[in-house]
């Protein structure tokens, strides 16, 4: 008996031992970046609803704030998640196609059945966009935004009204937008402009517009944000409304983290649009067109009367009691949160001094402290921006090979320029971009072969604080046709040059038949299985068997069984680029045979 009572003993002193040594579970962290902040080449570039969303290649803004919270015990696809979005498409979509999604996911590892979320400049609006609709389902515990624009930024009125890109944007961002309408307006000519280009492809532009007075006329006067004609922002409007902010309080804690002390645009000074044009300016031209950053309570592209909510919009309407109010009061009924606590125990509202790109590192001791994680063991830097980007933009049937001024080479399969990104090669006739941070000055060589018959358009740019320059040519290429460049930059001079093309022709031999090329790929395609590079062997046989079509049909020759090597061909390409197969193959072995199968379906 005594033995009983001391194992009973010792197991009410182990359990609670056990119970307290338990590691505490985490409430789940959703990111949610700033516009340009996420990247899927298939999707920006081809329309594409596949591909990888990730951080721009040379965006290392959040890398920080995911080391500190990884080394807080996060762990990213547990419970750390950044909610990438198409930020071109309006905040509304983002918050449903998008966050919702992302939230899901990180609600299978949450303790409490919510998460938090730290956004952004314009992820905050699409956070606040979700919590603030009839589709969220009381499951954010914490918002922390970090330079979001609540009431707008005066930054993208150039961007908006004149289809211009204001020259003091930062490099990345730069580079991005103006890589995406160089696209769309100059490789693709879907659209006559970079205005047309913003207001069809990216109407989320419109979505950070100013709610606030921010012109101002030839005479010092203020225009009116009410009389606006064009750079009117409906979705900010109906986010500040007062029902909706009250929505806000259905949240744990709000904290909103401001960077101040940076020129950042303030008012616009503008002019009357010139006479007789019929698109641009509607509101006026802006004087000089990049507007200067003007004042200092700012971060650079947010100002912090914009950033920071009005706290007045929380404080529920006062209800007199009276015969009449009761009677409205029916019919009429509030249906917004009451808020009977300590709004400043609610809402944390903190300056710091800093850019607008470097919150996400500057805010990472109040971040921390607020979620109640450790503070980090080292000082946390952010990442400086490249003082210029040397890039080069290809939209064509061919493959790229670009050398710089000291002899270095990128190509989709090598590098050994430092920093340098090859990306986009998910199409190969698709966009390819070569990035090269900080690039040397002097003469590139840019070397490119035909894949396929068409036209080819490629870009030289540079970007520099306060100026950029893209230099673009378009000329016909064929398949196995080698075309070399001289490309002189210097971006501190605002330099780029591109020489006249050196064409080499293929020879006879090079430039082999349809039927050859055919021959020749179905035993490229037996090697890749010989090495197991195809692992699965209904994926070999299905391939080998449209092949083998394609070579008998080429072998008779004829219109009709010319229809049938096409048909088959185009039924190699499409079960190559079926998604379940693509874990069936090596990546670089699928991309050379969709590549040699187009230059085939080309030649043919």
């Amino acid at each position: 008996m005594k033995n009983i009572n001391i194992a009973v003993i010792l197991i009410g002193l182990i359990i609670p031992i056990v119970g307290y040594t338990q590691p505490i579970q985490l409430e789940p962290i959703v990111l949610v970046p700033g516009i340009m902040g996420s990247w899927n080449s298939e999707v920006m570039f081809q329309g594409s609803g596949s591909g990888d969303w990730n951080f721009f290649p040379i965006d290392h803004h959040w890398d920080n704030m995911i080391s500190a919270l990884e080394d807080a015990g996060y762990q990213q696809g547990v419970n750390l998640f950044v909610s990438f979005y198409d930020w071109r498409q309006s905040n509304i979509n983002s918050a449903t196609d998008y966050l919702i999604p992302t939230i899901d996911k990180a609600l299978l590892n949450s303790p409490t059945g919510k998460v938090n979320i730290i956004a952004h400049s314009m992820g905050g609006l699409v956070a606040r966009r979700y919590i603030e609709s009839n589709q969220y389902r009381n499951d954010v515990d914490h918002l922390i935004m970090l330079g979001t624009p609540n009431y707008g930024s005066s930054d993208v009125y150039t961007l908006w009204e004149g289809g211009r890109i204001p020259d003091n944007w930062g490099r990345i961002e730069q580079f991005i937008i103006n890589g995406y309408l160089w696209y769309i307006t100059v490789a693709t000519a879907q659209m006559a402009d970079n205005y047309d280009t913003i207001h069809t492809f990216i109407p989320s532009i419109r979505e950070l517009l100013p709610t606030y007075d921010f012109l101002t006329d030839s005479e010092g006067g203020v225009k009116s944000y009410w009389n606006l004609a064009e750079a009117s922002n409906p979705f900010l409007d109906n986010l500040n409304e007062s029902d909706n902010v009250h929505k806000l309080l259905n949240l744990g804690h709000i904290t909103v983290i401001a960077g101040q002390g940076q020129g950042t645009v303030g008012d616009v000074p503008v002019i009357d649009r010139p006479e007789g044009e019929p698109k641009l300016w509607a509101d006026g031209m802006p004087e000089p067109l990049t507007p200067e950053r003007n004042d200092t309570d700012g971060d650079n592209r947010v100002l912090l009367s914009s950033a920071f909510l009005n706290e007045s919009a929380f404080i529920p309407p006062v209800l007199v009691d009276n015969f009449w109010q009761r009677l409205l009061s029916i019919f009429m009924p509030k249906v917004h949160a009451e808020f009977d606590g300590d709004l400043d125990a609610f809402l944390d509202q903190v300056e710091v001094d800093g850019k607008h790109g470097a919150l996400p590192t500057l805010a990472i001791p109040q971040i921390l402290d607020t979620l109640g994680l450790p503070q980090p063991t080292i000082a946390y830097v952010a990442p400086e921006e490249p003082d210029h980007i040397v890039g080069f933009w290809f939209a064509s049937p061919i493959a790229v090979k670009v050398t710089d001024p000291s002899g270095r080479v990128i190509t989709k399969d090598s590098n050994n320029i430092p920093e340098a990104v090859y990306t986009g090669e998910t199409d190969p006739n698709g966009v390819k971009m070569v990035i090269i941070p900080n690039g040397l000055v002097g003469k590139y060589k840019v070397e490119l072969l035909g894949i396929g018959d068409g036209e080819y358009h490629m870009a030289a740019t540079t970007f520099t604080d306060g100026a950029d320059k893209i230099v673009t040519v378009e000329k016909s290429v064929l398949t196995g046709e080698k075309i070399e460049y001289e490309v002189d930059i210097n971006p501190g001079a605002s330099l780029v040059a591109i020489g006249e093309p050196i064409i080499t022709m293929p020879e006879p031999e090079n430039n082999p038949s349809p039927l050859e090329m055919a021959q020749a790929l179905q035993l490229e395609l037996d090697k890749y299985y010989q090495d197991k590079k195809i692992t699965n062997k209904g994926l070999y046989q299905s391939l080998s068997t449209d092949l083998k079509l394609v070579i008998k049909s080429l072998e008779v020759g004829g219109v009709i069984v010319e229809r049938l090597a096409i048909h088959k061909i185009q039924s190699f390409i499409f079960t190559l680029e079926s998604k379940p197969n693509k874990n069936k193959i090596d990546l670089d072995a699928l991309s050379d045979l969709i590549v040699k199968a187009r230059a085939i379906l080309t030649k043919i």
